[in-house]
């Protein structure tokens, strides 16, 4: 993989580049596939056919974690988590008769809502998210 704004060679995990510092795919003055030089214009390499503009899918982050905030767990099951959905909505049911509110959302009813709209974020980038992806 290559650096979008210095054409350097990146591994796969990297976030951002050790060279230029630019966080990757925010620039397009090279291909990340095969390091070409770029027309800011270009939506498509035409070295080795790879198209890196992407746009966003599916719904807005803030979707899933306003409706997770009303009923906790339906976020993720909007970003597609079924299962982890129902456990959220399951976990958040019990914790309600146990804990009183403040520290009940405190403690559970808050990390669904960051986990709902982080993962929310993520989809709306076009990343990958694993079902049971946390965070």
């Amino acid at each position: 993989m290559f650096c979008t704004y210095c054409a350097s060679n990146l591994s796969e995990q990297a976030e951002i580049c050790p060279n230029c510092g630019v966080r990757k795919f925010k620039v397009h003055n090279y291909c990340h596939n095969c390091g070409n030089e770029l027309n800011a214009l270009q939506e498509m390499c035409t070295s080795c056919g790879i198209i890196f503009k992407k746009f966003p899918k599916g719904t807005h982050p803030l979707v899933p974690a306003l409706l997770t905030f009303l009923i906790p767990g339906v976020g993720q099951i909007i970003n597609n988590q079924m299962g982890k959905g129902f456990l959220c909505i399951f976990i958040s049911t019990i914790i309600i008769f146990i804990i009183p509110f403040p520290l009940g959302f405190i403690f559970v009813g808050l990390p669904i809502l960051i986990d709902a709209y982080l993962i929310g974020k993520k989809n709306y980038e076009g990343k990958t998210v694993g079902k049971w992806e946390f965070f």
